[in-house]
């Protein structure tokens, strides 16, 4: 459970943005910045209560990480999450809910490659608001799973 969940962790916040043909280094830049800072939010769409991504193979160099994956309490219902590390074959089936955070720590290898599905209770479209905490010290703990909602 716990290496498949950093996958996602690490994806969310380095992949999922590169994949994305528009965006620009500044933007490489803000989600580095915000592993350095302790976490950040991602966006993920959702149509008809589903919604995934695919990452391209992603150099992970032996990272050693700490985190939390945590829904937006502002949601409704219960949100299945369903990671496939392509590199390690390994699968992650968690079932989340809004406002309680999943806690995780893993060892990379030196390279990374992830297919996320996320399936929410209700069949509606919606943008699914995920802040996933990083704690690059490797200390963990609660704190971690904590959003920062900013200012408030």
């Amino acid at each position: 459970m716990n290496r498949v969940t950093c996958l996602f962790a690490l994806v969310v916040l380095v992949a999922a943005p590169m994949r994305v043909s528009a965006q620009s280094q500044a933007g490489v830049g803000d989600v580095l910045s915000g592993l350095r800072s302790g976490g950040g939010w991602v966006g993920i769409p959702i149509v008809d209560g589903e919604g995934s991504f695919s990452t391209v193979t992603v150099p992970t160099m032996a990272l050693s990480l700490a985190g939390c994956v945590n829904v937006w309490y502002g949601h409704s219902g219960s949100w299945d999450i369903e990671a496939r590390e392509q590199m390690l074959g390994s699968v992650l089936r968690i079932q989340a809910e809004p406002g309680i955070g999943v806690p995780f720590q893993h060892d990379f290898g030196l390279q990374a490659q992830v297919d996320i599905d996320f399936r929410w209770s209700e069949a509606r479209d919606t943008t699914l608001l995920l802040w996933v905490g990083i704690d690059l010290a490797g200390e963990g703990g609660e704190s971690v799973c904590e959003p920062d909602y900013g200012g408030g």
